[in-house]
């Protein structure tokens, strides 16, 4: 594998792992307002930006390096 696919699979687990966090909050939120008997709505999350992606791969990445 080379450096780049190597980085490239960092960043798709970086991915993976943002969007299943993201899957997870929204559906709290959505369960969370469908349910009538909360009065209180809460705001649905944003969806991970390529910049939140790439620092989390970057921290992977240090992570996987330094060991």
């Amino acid at each position: 594998m080379t450096p780049y696919e190597l980085r490239f699979e960092i960043f798709k687990q970086a991915y993976a792992f943002a969007n299943d966090k993201f899957s997870i909050e929204y559906e709290t939120v959505r369960c969370w307002n469908e349910n009538s008997m909360n009065t209180v709505k809460m705001d649905y999350p944003d969806f991970p930006t390529y910049e939140e992606v790439e620092k989390l791969a970057d921290k992977i990445n240090t992570f996987v390096s330094s060991k």
